[in-house]
């Protein structure tokens, strides 16, 4: 099933791509941003490795920063296809030397990832948008952390408002997301977390 869904998702982008090849610019030309975030998650990265059921693990991570890139490629009026990348650093917890991830003599590292996406951004007339992004996160410290995999399916819905600034076509793109994407270890854990970000943005 899961491997289905992936193969549906990708398929859907790559469907998306050659679109674009030959869509005009209906009502804008492509957008670039970057832009900084704060997240906050659920504490349960990779603690789920060995929970007993119903139980609950010291959280190792909560709290994170990140920075981010991403463009808007224009399909059709009030819709773009939005390609992100990101480098996210979620911060070890005062809980982090009785978490599962603790190792007794060392200090236990951030939690780093980076996440790649593509989606579908929608918006309601020209300020406020809907945005649904799916992809890989790639884990940046997979050996310092212990992980069994180096990358996870990761999926991302979004909400935000592009202000305009005096200059002409540059923007502020303000907006609060979810995120989620599994386990880096072999269990069912899922890791996700909520984000505000803002950002500034150009058209080309």
């Amino acid at each position: 099933m899961k491997t289905a869904l992936k193969s549906f998702i990708y398929s859907l982008f790559f469907i998306l791509f050659c679109l674009t090849a030959n869509a005009q610019s209906y009502v804008d030309t492509l957008r670039i941003g970057g832009g900084v975030q704060g997240m906050a998650g659920n504490g349960n990265f990779g603690t789920g490795v060995n929970t007993a059921v119903n139980a609950q693990a010291a959280a190792a991570y909560k709290y994170g920063a990140g920075i981010f890139i991403h463009a808007d490629v224009p399909l059709i009026e009030h819709f773009n296809l939005s390609v992100s990348a990101g480098y996210n650093t979620f911060f070890t917890t005062s809980n982090i030397g009785t978490s599962q991830q603790a190792i007794t003599g060392t200090t236990s590292p951030n939690f780093e990832t980076i996440p790649l996406k593509l989606g579908i951004k929608w918006f309601l007339g020209k300020k406020f948008y809907f945005q649904g992004e799916a992809g890989e996160t790639l884990l940046a410290n997979k050996a310092a952390l212990y992980a069994v995999y180096s990358n996870a399916f990761t999926w991302s819905p979004q909400m935000g408002v592009l202000i305009p600034l005096n200059k002409k076509r540059t923007y502020i793109d303000g907006g609060v997301g979810y995120e989620n994407f599994q386990s880096f270890y072999n269990d069912g854990a899922k890791n996700n977390f909520w984000a505000i970000h803002i950002a500034y943005v150009f058209n080309l």
